[in-house]
C-alpha cells in the first residue's frame, strides 16, 4: 500500500495549456547528444529511486503532488533504455516466459505517438508468438501467459498529460489506478508533438510531479520517457526539453525510456538536422513516412520498423529490470 501520508502536504504545481496539447506532429529536441547515459548498473525490477528535491510550487491551478521526491537520490540507480537496446538478443527464452507469467501488470497512457510501442510487439508477436502481448482498454488484462499492459486511464486510452500528471484530476486518477490495483509494478506516460511546446518549467513539473508520486507510491517503478523526434517543428527547443528529461533522470536515479533517440538511431547511424542555426537530433530518414518507399503503419506517424524498433527496447527494459536478461 502507498503512503498516504504524504497526500497531506500537498504541492500545487502549475501547468499551462501547452501541456495538454493536441497530436499535431512537431517535436525536435536539444541540440545535445541524443542518448546520454545507458543500461548503467543497478537494483533490476521494483521501484526506482525517485528524485531529490521535491516539486517546486508555482503559482495557479495545477496538480496537486505529495510532499516532494527522494531527499537522498543516488545517480548510481539510473538506467536508461536507448537505441542501443533495440534488440532482442540478450533475452533469453526463459526470461521471455517468466515476463509473461509474472504477476505485475505494466500501465501504459500515451497517445498516437506512444501507440508506437504497442503497434510495435504486436508486430513482433504476430512474426513470432513466443513475445505474448496482451493490452487491455483501461484495465488489466484477463489473458494468462503473455506480458499484460493496461491501456490508459480509467476511461480513456488517448490519454494527455493533464490527465496523467499535470492536473489535480489526472493525478488524482493515476493514484485511484494504482492504489486499486497493487498488481501495477510499473507506469508509464509518452509525451507526443507536445513537447515541443513546453518550457523548461512545464518539463520539471513533469519531472517533479513523478518524483514525488515515486515517494508516495515506493511500491511502483515510474518509467521517464523522452518525447518524438519527428519534425522540425520548435526542434531546437524540443531537444533541449529532451535532454532536461535525460540529465535530470541520470542525475536523480531514474529509469528513461529514451523515445527521441529510438527516434533518431538507424543501424548505428544518428540522422540530425540543422534548424534555425543549430544541429539537432532528427528522426532518421530511414523511419520518415516523407521518405520514398516509406508508409505509415497504424497511424503511428512512423515506420513499422521504427515500432518494431520501440517495441524491441521495451522488451529489453522489461527483461533487464525484472533482471533476467543476459
Amino acid at each position: 500500500m502507498h503512503n498516504s501520508s504524504l497526500i497531506v502536504v500537498g504541492l500545487t504545481l502549475a501547468l499551462g495549456v501547452v501541456a495538454c496539447g493536441g497530436d499535431d506532429p512537431a517535436g525536435d529536441r536539444t541540440a545535445g547528444d541524443s542518448g546520454t547515459g545507458g543500461a548503467s548498473t543497478g537494483s533490476g525490477g521494483g521501484a526506482s529511486t525517485a528524485s531529490g528535491g521535491g516539486a517546486s510550487t508555482a503559482s495557479g491551478g495545477g496538480a496537486s503532488t505529495a510532499s516532494g521526491g527522494d531527499p537522498d537520490p543516488d545517480p548510481a540507480d539510473a538506467r536508461t533504455f536507448d537505441h542501443r537496446h533495440a534488440t532482442l538478443d540478450g533475452i533469453p527464452a526463459s526470461c521471455i516466459d517468466a515476463l509473461k507469467s509474472a504477476d505485475f501488470v505494466f500501465h501504459y497512457a500515451h497517445r498516437s505517438h506512444g501507440y508506437q510501442i504497442i503497434v510495435g510487439a504486436e508486430s513482433l508477436e504476430a512474426n513470432s508468438p513466443a513475445y505474448g502481448f496482451e493490452t487491455e482498454y483501461c484495465g488489466v488484462p484477463a489473458e494468462t501467459g503473455v506480458f499484460r499492459m493496461w491501456d490508459g486511464m480509467i476511461d480513456n486510452n488517448l490519454v494527455v498529460g493533464d490527465q496523467y500528471w499535470a492536473t489535480d484530476a489526472g493525478v488524482g486518477e493515476l493514484r485511484t489506478i494504482l492504489s486499486e490495483h497493487p498488481e501495477i509494478r510499473y507506469t508509464m506516460w509518452a509525451w507526443s508533438s507536445e513537447i515541443s511546446e513546453q518550457t523548461e518549467e512545464d518539463v520539471q513539473r513533469y519531472l517533479d510531479v513523478l518524483d514525488a508520486l515515486g515517494q508516495e507510491f515506493p511500491e511502483v517503478t515510474f518509467i521517464y520517457m523522452t518525447g518524438p523526434g519527428d519534425e522540425e517543428y520548435n526542434g531546437v527547443n524540443r531537444a533541449q526539453r529532451n535532454q532536461q528529461i535525460r540529465d535530470f533522470s541520470r542525475e536523480h536515479g531514474k529509469i528513461l525510456y529514451d523515445f527521441e533517440d529510438l527516434d533518431v538511431h538507424w543501424d548505428g547511424e544518428r540522422h540530425t538536422a540543422e534548424v534555425e542555426g543549430v544541429e539537432i537530433p532528427m528522426q532518421h530518414p530511414r523511419f520518415d513516412v516523407e521518405t520514398s518507399g516509406n508508409a505509415e503503419y497504424e497511424h503511428t506517424h512512423t515506420t513499422q520498423g521504427s515500432c518494431e524498433s520501440k517495441a524491441m527496447a521495451f522488451w529489453r527494459m522489461m527483461a533487464e529490470l525484472e533482471g533476467c536478461a543476459q
